[in-house]
């Protein structure tokens, strides 16, 4: 779990001109480790990093959304989220890993589990 006074150092270090709801998703999941708030985080900075970002905000589209063929995701904007989750959420991540990914259901599913196996060294 990350602690309240690191969260809130990340957020300024990290999460600068980052939509508030981003922020208080983050805040939110640091404070209480609620998975739902981690899917609002990872989603909010995929969204903030895409070139053509759709106008509904990304947890409101269906999950089978695919990253590259609905939304234009591209590799750089996956090394871009990749390594702000790998700073805010003391995960490393492989650079491989995120391409594997295709849809939206995907990458939270990936995420989440992520943070189980970081929150349960014994998984």
């Amino acid at each position: 779990m990350i602690s309240p006074s690191d969260a809130r150092l990340r957020v300024q270090e990290n999460l600068t001109g980052f939509p508030p709801t981003v922020v208080d998703a983050y805040l939110a999941f640091a404070e209480t480790g609620n998975l739902a708030r981690l899917d609002d985080v990872v989603l909010g900075v995929l969204q903030f990093y895409l070139a053509k970002p759709p106008a509904a905000p990304l947890v409101t589209l269906p999950g089978s959304t695919r990253l590259i063929a609905d939304l234009g995701c591209d590799s750089l904007t996956m090394i871009d989220v990749m390594f702000l989750a790998e700073t805010l959420l003391d995960i490393k991540l492989a650079d491989d890993e995120l391409t594997k990914i295709e849809t939206l259901d995907e990458l939270r599913a990936h995420f989440r589990t992520r943070m189980t196996i970081v929150s349960d060294p014994a998984a």
